[in-house]
């Protein structure tokens, strides 16, 4: 995500181009940003044109928060009891929900930080694209999770939290190029 967002900002790669279609979305979320370059052209990223398969795959996994997944399943393996589910399990849920914007945020002011380039401190200037899609991203992959809160639910069900990640990141790919803009610096 903060991969996306970085590649979004005039200062880097490629300068003054942002990623529109579903082919840059996908190589930009896939490749760390490098320092401002000349721009090879309108509608097109240095990195190259990925397949249309590499293109789907990072599109779908590109809108995966693994910084906030990753923390969610260690504390809900830590908490969760064998076929309970407990208020700390929901409020674990909702706490990384909460954090999941922050963390983008500070994952994406860190790369900046290491480009040399000033932190994003104004609202205007924040990856809020990349929040929101992470913030959807975390709610559906968490509700996929086998020991998530959710399947206490009786309509809960494996093939529905499947198919529920799978609709979200690929919505998710198809409304980034209409909401997709260069950041301010």
């Amino acid at each position: 995500m903060a991969n996306a967002a970085a590649a979004r900002r005039p200062d880097t790669v490629p300068a003054n181009d942002f990623p529109r279609t579903l082919d840059q979305i996908a190589s930009a979320a896939a490749t760390p940003p490098a320092p401002a370059e000349p721009s090879p052209g309108p509608g097109r990223l240095a990195v190259g044109s990925s397949g249309s398969t590499d293109t789907a795959l990072h599109v779908l996994f590109g809108y995966i928060p693994t910084e906030v997944l990753t923390l969610y399943v260690a504390v809900l393996a830590a908490l969760h009891r064998e076929s309970e589910v407990t208020r700390a399990d929901w409020l674990a849920f909702w706490i990384f929900l909460a954090a999941t914007p922050v963390i983008v945020w500070l994952v994406y002011g860190a790369k900046l930080k290491a480009l040399q380039k000033p932190l994003p401190l104004r609202i205007g200037t924040w990856p809020v694209w990349e929040m929101f899609a992470a913030t959807a991203a975390y709610s559906a992959w968490a509700f996929a999770l086998p020991n998530s809160p959710f399947s206490t639910y009786p309509w809960y069900s494996s093939a529905l939290s499947g198919l529920a990640v799978l609709i979200v990141s690929t919505l998710l790919g198809l409304i980034a190029p209409f909401l997709q803009r260069p950041l301010a610096t």
